[in-house]
């Protein structure tokens, strides 16, 4: 059995406050990887970028040699325990989205579970506003809806690809105990 999670999420959902609070409620001892900050890792050490923002002019090819490399490297570590890999199932650019788990990535990880953390495109929105310390790409709600749907079929894909279990844990305002407790619950 995999020692691999993968929690997805919107922007403004509060992922990582759910992650946050259920791992003080785990039973279990879980490393969190942020996927994004290990392609990143992997970038710099082939030599290929020095920031975050030169990661989206890598060629096509060269990218998916990033992501799969940044996916071996976090099956390494799973050797050695429970990991959740913190990442996005869709990516929106402004020519489309683009899978944050494309096929060569999530076959790699073979993810036991395959959450996503949820909440209303309102109560996304009105976070978003909220919280003028970070730069959200969601514009209206109905945006975020079309944003949420794309992220869902994306991510059933990938249980599809990997028979994973998937999972929703919905994150509604004044409720992250409760969805840190539901996360706990699908993981253990």
């Amino acid at each position: 059995m995999s020692n691999v999670n993968i929690i997805v999420g919107l922007s403004g959902v509060g992922k990582s406050t759910v992650l946050e609070e259920a791992m003080k409620l785990a039973s279990q001892q879980y490393d969190i990887i942020n996927y994004g900050d290990r392609m990143l890792e992997t970038a710099r050490d082939m030599d290929l970028v020095q920031s975050r923002d030169e990661l989206k002019n890598i060629d096509s090819e060269t990218q998916v040699e990033v992501q799969r490399k940044a996916a071996e490297s976090i099956l390494e570590d799973a050797q050695e325990g429970n990991i959740i890999v913190d990442t996005h199932a869709a990516i929106q650019t402004p020519q489309g989205y683009l899978p944050g788990l494309p096929k060569w990535t999530i076959e790699n990880l073979e993810p036991e579970h395959l959450v996503l953390i949820d909440a209303s495109s309102e109560e996304i929105y009105e976070r978003t506003m909220e919280d003028g310390s970070r730069n959200r790409e969601h514009d209206s709600p109905e945006q975020i809806e079309e944003y949420r749907n794309t992220a869902k079929r994306m991510l059933s894909a990938g249980a599809v690809l990997t028979g994973s279990y998937m999972e929703t844990v919905m994150n509604h305002d004044g409720e992250v105990q409760r969805a840190a407790q539901d996360l706990v619950n699908t993981l253990e």
